[in-house]
């Protein structure tokens, strides 16, 4: 059986590859919605789900655990933003539309920030609720470890600045679409 983080690399690299077709100027939209839902997302975790998870009975949640209302919370948000964000109404980035090699290479690292976004996203908050005990825990490698550091909602709770730098990113960039 192959290691899990080849699994999530490869749907990582799915994601680059949408990019390569749709272009950079497409991908920065998706970008844009993806860090204002990632904002907003740890911002209502702070408020609405450590108040929710702190209660004496769990909060009504039955058996789950924390981590794994947290992986549930992320990961159908995100799922629902992504697809929303790829098939809906596409927010289109002001940069001058590029053709041939150049489009297919910014698209290519536009669509592989994207899947960090997306894929990293479920990936870490599984990872948090320890993928549900589907998988043995114990035997994940060195090279996922180090990765799982870097990956979204870690590095969102890393700091109490981080989350803020994130909407502010966001809101720059909305704000470019908006007044181009």
């Amino acid at each position: 059986m192959i290691p899990v983080e080849y699994l999530w690399g490869t749907l990582i690299f799915v994601f680059a590859m949408i990019g390569l077709v749709r272009g950079l100027w497409k991908e920065m939209g998706t970008t844009t919605i993806l860090l204002l839902s990632l904002a907003v997302l740890n911002l209502g975790q702070r408020i609405i789900l450590d108040n929710l998870l702190s209660g004496s009975d769990g909060g009504g949640l039955g058996n789950l655990s924390s981590e794994a209302v947290l992986a549930i919370y992320y990961g159908a948000t995100i799922a629902f933003v992504a697809f929303i964000s790829y098939q809906g109404i596409v927010l289109e980035f002001p940069v001058k539309v590029q053709r041939g090699v150049i489009k297919w290479f910014f698209g290519f690292i536009g669509g592989l920030a994207n899947g960090y976004l997306i894929v990293g996203t479920v990936w870490d908050v599984l990872n948090q609720a320890k993928y549900f005990n589907l998988i043995d825990v114990t035997s994940l490698s060195e090279l996922h470890q180090t990765i799982t550091r870097y990956l979204p909602v870690t590095l969102m709770n890393s700091n109490d600045f981080v989350p803020y730098l994130v909407l502010a990113f966001g809101v720059i960039m909305l704000l470019a679409i908006i007044l181009k």
